[in-house]
């Protein structure tokens, strides 16, 4: 069993009688432990690497004071010591430990064996026999589950030996067994390859350990596969391969020599794919190949084109059934969307893209066409849902995931009942998620993407909006007139003087939507922006703290950055209630949070914003509201063991606001963030802010992020790949 030595704080020692919560990955644990020698109940919290009901240790720490739960005992130290009285031998043989041992043979095993009752057990199996009622089948599954405790036990003792922590050699023995530490010793790299949590990192770590040489090819082969991987958080679909061998080299303090055999090895045994001197992990090369062929496809079927005098009836039926008079550019993309097998529709805010897709919902209505909507996000789909009278859902809907699984309902095999399926926000749509969408789209189906191609690409890999605009082949309307209304809003005037690299206009006037606050510290701006959400806005604008006003950061870190921000405005906005500890910090009831991961079985999505409702401390358990709007809320329930998928949303970052518009937003701009000023970056927080928008900061920063225009570009190959599937079907059509 593993230990640690016990500190010089308090101690104490007893039997751990029950265990509120327990998180495998960290081993953090709540549990309640009996005091010896007086019986008394006492909370413990802290890190404890194997922890059996039952069991009798030692803790070390410190007594702190809990607003809601009383006293709690926080761990510095924990070990395990061997039960010696009669009554710590029937308790820990009896928790349930061992299969075939309960608490009435537990009994009867300690009665006849004493203080040999352990020794028995893992050295001479067989007398457990001379119990009545333990024949070879029992003793069988005692000696097995005994062995399976001496191998975690065992594989415990060797990872924390080597600093790795107690989750991991949970995640390596659930997928190993017995067989852990002999893997490991082998191959440690496969961890990274066959667990998932386990990184290249972790595995390197271990492998350094076990001896594993710095150009060991094993390692050289998982490090390519750890910088292809990591390329595709930056958004990558691949990486040129003279780029992929000198960061591998840099990554592992090689020489550039010694990665492209390996690579051109790894490419031979089908573990990434290397072609005209482009490396990719092979799941995006069939992802980017199978999007540009489904496309294809559908831009393949010709439809029946309409000459100019239909064209016209039907925009002047649309336009009666409506009530609007349609710009040349609506009127095109919504002709557009009745003949093209693919088309997309962009332009930035105040451009008419609700307009037109009102106007095109209504017509494929009135067609009695089937027409499905969606977005990707929660927030996007009921929008979609309320400005067309229709139903809307998230593209994870729409489709059909199935939870617990890793597929959903509808693919190329059971296509979804339509002829026509909108996207909107389909900037937001990943290179994965959009495979697995134009999959399930029947042989006739027409796709219609609605998105502003100048925002923020997809949080995961590809950009494929932009690619498919960048293929020339798609259908495309650009929507570029703001119109008179719009032209009212500074929000919108300054939003489109940022896309196109102009300063924007700073009036600050007392009935204007778009303020500039001249802050110059990270302190400043910080503090500044705490009182604007907790009081002046709230104030002046009759706003909601929690629901209306949404702080939007480039970056993650630094005294503006969203960690810090959450904990200055969780301290200002909420702070007190029940609470659990996440990390350095803690969930609190009332806390406004954010999904940061999607959970199929409880059908909520990375970027849907909520409340904790509720912390049941006993049964291990958070209640979250989530707000799609203000009459459509949603309750689910977290474990603790999975609260790594929220996270505080006091201040979200830029990214995560995608898809998602706020009554106002508040930004930080700063030189701190120097890495994060970019132009699309302003625009996407911008465009998030529907009637104010408060930036704080330095004018500096501003024009840093304004002359900013080259985004950080991703290496895709989605654009080239279109063109070259639609050319090849294009050669093969019969009509030619």
């Amino acid at each position: 069993m593993p230990e640690t030595p016990i500190s010089p704080n308090d101690v104490l020692r007893g039997v751990l009688d029950h265990v509120t919560f327990r998180n495998d990955d960290t081993g953090f644990t709540i549990a309640r432990l009996v005091r010896e020698p007086d019986k008394v109940p006492v909370t413990i919290i802290g890190t404890i690497p194997v922890c059996t009901i039952g069991e009798t240790v030692e803790v070390s720490g410190e007594w702190k004071s809990h607003p809601s739960y009383g006293d709690q005992f926080r761990l510095a130290s924990f070990r395990t010591i061997s039960p010696s009285s009669s009554e710590g031998l029937k308790r820990y043989l009896g928790s349930g430990l061992i299969k075939g041992i309960g608490p009435a043979f537990a009994e009867k095993i300690v009665r006849k064996f004493g203080a040999e009752t352990l020794d028995v057990i893992t050295k001479h199996p067989d007398r457990l026999r001379e119990i009545e009622g333990i024949g070879p089948t029992r003793v069988r599954q005692i000696r097995e589950a005994w062995r399976e405790q001496a191998d975690i036990r065992e594989l415990m003792l060797f990872l924390q030996h080597h600093e790795i922590p107690t989750g991991v050699a949970h995640r390596i023995y659930r997928k190993y067994g017995a067989e852990s530490v002999a893997v490991v010793k082998a191959d440690p790299y496969r961890l990274a390859d066959e667990i998932s949590g386990i990184g290249f990192k972790t595995a390197d770590k271990i492998a350094e350990h076990v001896g594993i040489g710095r150009d060991d090819p094993r390692r050289i082969e998982a490090g390519i596969k750890y910088v292809l991987n990591r390329s595709t958080e930056q958004g990558h679909t691949y990486l040129p391969a003279d780029e992929l061998t000198q960061e591998t080299a840099q990554q592992l303090s090689v020489p550039v020599s010694a990665v492209l055999p390996i690579m051109e090895r790894a490419a031979r045994a089908g573990e990434i794919v290397f072609e005209a001197n482009r490396v990719s992990l092979p799941r995006y090369v069939f992802c980017e190949h199978e999007i540009a062929q489904c496309l294809a496809d559908l831009i393949t079927h010709h439809p029946s084109p309409r000459n100019n005098e239909i064209q016209a009836s039907v925009i002047a039926r649309v336009e009666s059934r409506t009530g609007v008079q349609y710009a040349p550019e609506q009127a095109a993309a919504i002709m557009a969307s009745l003949q093209e097998g693919v088309l997309v529709i962009t332009g930035g805010p105040g451009t008419g893209k609700t307009t037109t897709t009102q106007g095109i919902v209504s017509e494929l209505l009135a067609e009695r066409k089937k027409l499905l909507l969606c977005a990707p996000t929660g927030r996007a789909a009921k929008r979609l849902a309320e400005v067309t009278g229709h139903e809307a859902k998230t593209i994870h809907r729409l489709l059909g995931f199935v939870p617990g699984g890793h597929e959903f309902q509808h693919d190329e095999r059971h296509p979804l009942p339509a002829d026509v399926v909108l996207v909107d926000e389909a900037s937001m749509v990943d290179t994965e998620l959009f495979l697995h969408l134009v999959r399930a789209l029947p042989s006739k189906c027409r796709l219609i993407l609605v998105g502003d191609a100048d925002q923020l690409p997809s949080v995961g890999p590809g950009q494929v909006l932009r690619d498919i605009i960048a293929s020339q082949v798609v259908a495309t309307v650009a929507l570029r007139t703001v119109f008179r209304q719009a032209q009212a809003s500074m929000i919108v005037t300054n939003a489109h003087a940022i896309n196109q690299g102009v300063f924007p206009q700073l009036p600050n006037t007392r009935d204007g939507d778009f303020f500039f606050v001249y802050r110059e510290t990270p302190e400043e701006i910080a503090a500044t922006i705490a009182d604007l959400v907790t009081r002046r806005l709230p104030f002046r604008y009759r706003l909601n703290r929690f629901t209306e006003i949404q702080v939007l950061t480039p970056m993650y870190r630094g005294e503006t950055g969203a960690h810090a921000l959450n904990k200055l405005l969780q301290e200002r906005l909420n702070p007190g209630g029940a609470s659990v500890p996440r990390g350095t910090a803690e969930f609190r009831v009332g806390d406004k949070v954010i999904v940061t991961r999607n959970n199929y079985s409880k059908m909520v999505f990375n970027g849907d914003i909520g409340r904790i409702v509720g912390v049941d401390a006993e049964n291990a358990k958070v209640s979250v509201e989530l707000n799609f709007s203000a009459a459509d809320t949603v309750r689910v329930t977290y474990e603790f063991d999975e609260l790594d998928e929220l996270s505080l949303a006091y201040a979200i970052s830029v990214h995560r606001s995608q898809g998602s518009e706020f009554p106002a937003v508040v930004m930080p701009i700063t030189t701190q963030h120097y890495m994060m000023l970019q132009r699309n970056v302003l625009y996407t927080a911008v465009t998030r802010a529907k009637r104010l928008l408060v930036l704080v900061g330095s004018k500096k920063a501003l024009a840093i992020a304004i002359r900013n225009g080259s985004a950080t570009g991703r290496y895709t190959m989605l654009a080239q790949k279109i063109r070259d599937a639609v050319s090849a079907q294009r050669a093969h059509s019969p009509e030619k």
